[in-house]
């Protein structure tokens, strides 16, 4: 790929973790020149984004990136990290043309129109055949969410705080370890509950119900325990979280109107694809959906991907 074209970008997600950069294709969302720094080995985003520049010789003059986290104005607040990126302090330190700044939920909510069968896969809800808004939940550490809504030639990105929402109990069973997990993690807050630390300690509540006061460091452990092992305490748990899952896509279909899909991205989902790719998820949600004739007739779709928000960041330069 040629950098010499105006209609070229360097694209970046950056995250609490990892900092990927590329050249993109603004017209063709084309990605070239692709690298993974881990964030620990820079002192700022600014360091590692020169330290990129350089290495392309002459490179575009243009820059969009995807924050996981928030973004205020004019400065960006990385999840779980004491670090931000400020959008005037970084084109005037590396004397930048233009710099884009968009939460990597809204960059994804840019694409998904475009993403295609080899970028998703499809867990549950009916096929989409029509239009509507398209709402992406990104889930690890945190979740971050946004809603994509056709508006004539263009879609209206707008980032919610659909984490912030209080998770309710479905049945006595549900209450019980609701109200444990919150013990663990003092949060009954959806992002709470469906991030890692809520997984984490919905098994070790699941560990202490089996009386084996077993414990895990990792959710792949957790996973294998399952999948592998047959391990009864990581199926319950991760059963249950995927109830809460499909409970939290059912309440941000009917929140967001959004007949055009849920998109779940990130670390978590894309970890447990084999789990929730089987009867569990889509059974949860799809019974959620005919409790209420309110409900979208909404796919619900994991984003496989790797580049969704690379691709998204590039479509805010059109």
């Amino acid at each position: 790929m040629s950098m010499s074209s105006a209609r070229h970008a360097v694209v970046g997600e950056i995250g609490c973790h990892h900092l990927r950069f590329a050249v993109a294709d603004v017209d063709e969302l084309m990605i070239d020149h692709l690298v993974n720094f881990k964030t620990e080995d820079f002192t700022s985003v600014q360091q590692a984004l020169f330290s990129y520049l350089k290495s392309l010789g002459t490179p575009p003059k243009i820059v969009s990136l995807a924050i996981a986290g928030s973004v205020e104005g004019d400065r960006a607040h990385i999840f779980n990290s004491p670090r931000t990126v400020k959008k005037r302090e970084l084109q005037s330190a590396l004397s930048l043309d233009r710099v884009e700044v968009a939460t990597d939920a809204e960059a994804i909510a840019k694409v998904t129109e475009l993403l295609s069968a080899h970028d998703l896969h499809q867990i549950a809800g009916a096929i989409q055949t029509g239009g509507g808004p398209r709402t992406v939940a990104i889930i690890g550490e945190g979740v971050r969410t946004a809603v994509a809504i056709p508006a004539g030639q263009q879609n209206l990105i707008l980032s919610t705080r659909a984490g912030d929402m209080s998770f309710g109990a479905a049945n006595d069973e549900d209450l019980w370890f609701l109200e444990q997990v919150h013990e663990d993690i003092g949060d009954r807050t959806a992002e709470s509950l469906l991030a890692v630390d809520g997984l984490m300690a919905l098994y070790n509540v699941a560990s202490r119900q089996a009386g084996t006061a077993q414990s895990s460091s990792t959710v792949l452990d957790i996973l294998s325990a399952a999948s592998v092992h047959g391990d009864p305490v990581a199926i319950v748990a991760l059963e249950r979280y995927a109830l809460w899952l499909a409970r939290f896509a059912r309440d941000v279909a009917l929140a967001t109107g959004a007949r055009g899909g849920i998109y779940l991205a990130g670390d978590l989902p894309a970890k447990l694809v084999q789990f929730l790719d089987g009867a569990a998820f889509k059974t949860i949600f799809e019974a959620a959906r005919g409790a209420s004739h309110r409900m979208p007739d909404a796919p619900v779709y994991l984003v496989t991907g790797p580049s969704a928000a690379l691709r998204g960041a590039a479509m805010a330069i059109a």
